[in-house]
C-alpha cells in the first residue's frame, strides 16, 4: 500500500502561521510500519520535523502521513505490555475512587487499542465503550466489548450522545497527540462529556522531553508535542478546562503527564499546581525558539554517546542486540543510522512483528526464546521506559546479559 503525505502551513491549534522547524530527524518510514523483508524495497520515508508555533507554544509535526494509511494494518497491541496493563489499572482504580461516577455510568475509551483500558474496569461497573479505528480494536471486540470503528471527531461525538448518552469518564491516553483536527476532537469530547464528567488524556509532556532528551517520542502517529499553555488556547476554544495533573514515570511512550480537563462551567476547582505549571512553562520559554536549538545540539550529543557505546561493546569483542520493538525506538534506530551491521536482532514478544523487520532500519525481528538462544550478550534497549521491569523480570538478565539504556542517560546495565 502507498501511504499518503500532506503539509500544513498553520498551527493545528491556533491557526498561527508562525512555525519555526526546531528538530530534524531526517526522512524516516512511519514507525509501526513493520514489513517483511520482501517489502523493503517498497518502503517510504517521509520528513520527521519538529515545528514550534512561536504564538501558541504547540510544537507539533506538519508532515502528515494519512491516519488511514497508518492505521490500516496497525501491529501495536498495548496488552502486550505487562507493566502498561499496571499503570492503566492505577489510573482506572485512582479515577473510580477520585470521582465517584454512578454506577452504570458510561465510560469511554478514545483509542482503546485491544482493549487494555476497558479490560481495567471491574465488572458492572460502568457502561464501556471502545472507540478505535485502528485494525487492533478487533481484539477488543473479540473480549466482548462494543468498540466504534471510526476516528474520534465532533460529529461522531454528537451520534454517540445521542445513542449511548454522555458520559461521566473519558480516557484518552497516548491519543490525543495524534489527531490532526484536534480541535474538532476536543470539541467532540466536550459533546460527549457529562455535566460533572472527567476527559483524562495522558501524553509525553513536552517540557520533560525536552529537558530529558526523550526525543524517541517524535514520530509520525504523534502530530503535537503537549504542554499546558497550547491546551489552554485548544480548551478555551470549545468549553473545556484543565483542572489537575498528576505525572507518571511509566506510559505508552515513556514519562507522561496525566491531565484532569472538566467542562469550562463544571463546578470543580482548578487546583493551584495547574495555575503553577502554567507559570513555570512561560517562564521555561514554551513559545522560544532557542529553548529548543539548545534541545536538537543535545540530542545531536546523545546520538553520539550512544553510538560511542555501542562501538566499545563491539570492540571488545560483545555481540549487540535489541530489546523491545516499540514505535519509540524506530526513531532512535533511524536517526543513529543503526542496521543489521550494528544490531543482529530485536527481541519482541508481540507476535505480529516477530518475523517482521524493523521499518527503515531493517533489523529482524524474533521472540524473546530465539533472542535469548542467539548468544547475544549486549541489548539496546528501546524500551527504556520499562527498565526496572525488565530488569526485574528479564530472562536476559537472569541468564546474565546486559541492556545499553539510551535515554534519558546513556549507560550500560546492571
Amino acid at each position: 500500500m502507498t501511504m499518503r503525505m500532506r503539509v500544513r502551513t498553520t498551527c493545528r491549534i491556533c491557526g498561527g502561521s508562525h512555525l519555526v522547524r526546531t528538530l530534524d530527524l531526517g526522512a524516516q518510514p512511519p514507525s509501526n510500519s513493520f514489513l517483511a523483508p520482501a517489502d523493503i524495497a517498497a518502503e517510504q520515508a517521509f520528513p520527521l520535523e519538529m515545528h514550534l508555533c512561536t504564538d501558541c507554544g504547540l510544537s507539533q509535526l506538519v508532515h502528515i502521513v494519512y491516519s488511514e494509511d497508518i492505521f490500516d494494518d496497525y501491529l501495536y497491541l498495548s496488552s502486550t505490555s505487562r507493566a502498561l496493563c499496571q499503570h492503566y489499572q492505577g489510573l482506572i482504580d485512582g479515577a473510580l475512587a477520585r470521582f465517584e461516577p454512578p454506577a452504570g455510568a458510561l465510560a469511554v475509551d478514545i483509542g482503546c487499542n485491544d482493549g487494555i483500558m476497558l479490560r481495567r474496569y471491574p465488572d458492572g461497573r460502568c457502561r464501556l465503550l471502545g472507540i478505535e479505528p485502528s485494525s487492533a480494536g478487533k481484539y477488543a471486540r473479540e473480549a466482548g466489548f462494543e468498540v466504534i470503528d471510526q476516528f474520534f471527531e465532533s460529529g461522531l461525538a454528537e451520534r454517540l450522545a445521542a445513542s449511548h448518552g454522555r458520559a461521566a469518564l473519558i480516557t484518552a491516553t497516548n491519543v490525543f497527540a495524534h489527531v490532526d483536527d484536534i480541535t474538532s476532537f476536543a470539541a467532540g469530547v466536550r459533546t460527549l462529556l457529562a455535566d460533572d464528567g472527567v476527559f483524562i488524556i495522558e501524553f509525553p509532556y513536552l517540557v520533560d522531553m525536552v529537558e530529558r532528551l526523550y526525543f524517541d517520542t517524535i514520530y509520525h502517529e504523534h502530530l503535537c508535542y503537549l504542554a499546558l499553555t497550547p491546551l489552554d488556547h485548544l480548551f478555551a476554544k470549545v468549553g473545556l478546562r484543565a483542572f489537575r495533573f498528576e505525572r507518571t514515570e511509566v506510559g505508552a511512550s515513556g514519562p507522561a503527564l496525566r491531565l484532569f480537563v472538566c467542562r469550562a462551567e463544571s463546578g470543580r476547582a482548578t487546583e493551584d499546581s495547574i495555575t503553577a505549571m502554567r507559570a513555570d512553562e512561560q517562564a521555561w520559554g514554551i513559545t522560544d525558539p532557542a529553548r529548543y536549538r539548545d534541545f536538537a545540539a543535545r540530542v545531536e550529543q546523545i546520538r553520539d554517546r550512544i553510538l560511542a557505546l555501542i562501538a566499545e561493546v563491539k570492540a571488545k569483542g560483545g555481540r549487540v542486540g535489541a530489546y523491545g520493538a516499540p514505535a519509540k525506538g524506530n526513531t532512535l534506530l533511524n536517526y543513529l543510522k543503526l542496521g543489521p551491521a550494528d544490531i543482529e536482532v530485536v527481541a519482541e514478544n508481540n507476535a505480529l512483528k516477530v518475523g517482521k523487520v524493523t521499518p527503515g532500519s531493517h533489523i529482524p525481528i524474533v521472540g524473546d526464546d530465539s533472542f535469548l538462544a542467539s548468544g547475544i550478550d549486549t541489548a539496546l534497549l528501546l524500551t527504556w521506559n520499562y527498565l526496572d521491569f525488565f530488569l526485574a523480570n528479564s530472562e536476559f538478565i537472569k541468564k546474565g546479559g546486559k541492556f545499553i539504556v539510551p535515554l534519558p542517560d546513556v549507560k550500560i546495565v546492571p
